[in-house]
């Protein structure tokens, strides 16, 4: 099954009002194009909201130099205050410090050195608190969408009920099957951003909104479940 290209109008018009938009406090493009920083921002965004995790990292940053020697020596307590807003922080503040020295440690505090590797992506995942998606966001803000597409709870939500995958389909399967689904070598990065957005404001886990989404018609949730 392939996304129907006739709707990618309609998926533009209906999703572009989400599409991230950057502030004084926080520089979107800054991030994506800073290794560490999109690191950093992906550990705050793990299990929760978008708005708390932009919370969070401007927290951080008012209160940090964003780069692996400063956050390396942070004390814990202090970190997971100040990163309190993007919830889970006494994990994640402990993470970030793990990251921070893993990298000042084995590559000298330069996370490019680590990214010039050819088994780029193990690498990132053999560092404490790195998956898959966690990895997959350095890697497709890297090498694109297309090779490394991001597989988060709302690309596994919507790629399940859409029937792309069975509910025990694993996080690579999940990835193959939504890479062939949509039509990245158009747009990647911007089909893939209006997709998420479609999965988060449209394929809600708890209240779908079946009854207006674009793609109800090959949908199997909404066969099975809504249309009867």
């Amino acid at each position: 099954m392939k996304f129907p290209m006739e709707l990618l109008e309609e998926l533009e018009k209906r999703y572009s009002k989400y599409w991230w938009k950057d502030n004084k406090e926080l520089n979107y493009n800054e991030i994506v194009s800073d290794p560490f920083k999109n690191l950093i921002f992906t550990i705050l965004s793990q299990n929760t909201a978008n708005y708390n995790t932009k919370r969070a990292y401007i927290a951080l940053k008012n209160r940090y130099s964003i780069d692996p020697f400063t956050l390396s020596k942070a004390d814990s307590h202090e970190l997971s205050q100040v990163i309190k807003p993007g919830g889970l922080h006494n994990i994640k503040s402990r993470r970030i410090i793990e990251v921070s020295k893993y990298i000042v440690e084995k590559y000298d505090g330069d996370i490019k050195k680590l990214l010039s590797q050819e088994d780029v992506r193990e690498k990132l995942k053999e560092i404490k608190g790195i998956g898959d998606k966690t990895a997959d966001v350095i890697m497709s803000s890297l090498f694109g969408h297309k090779k490394y597409f991001v597989v988060d709870t709302h690309m596994m939500r919507v790629a399940k009920r859409l029937g792309l995958v069975n509910e025990r389909a694993s996080y690579s399967e999940i990835q193959k099957a939504l890479r062939e689904f949509l039509p990245l070598e158009i747009n990647e990065e911007r089909i893939a951003g209006l997709f998420w957005l479609f999965a988060k404001y449209t394929c809600d886990k708890r209240k779908p909104k079946c009854q207006d989404c674009i793609l109800n018609y090959i949908c199997k949730y909404y066969r099975e479940k809504i249309s009867k």
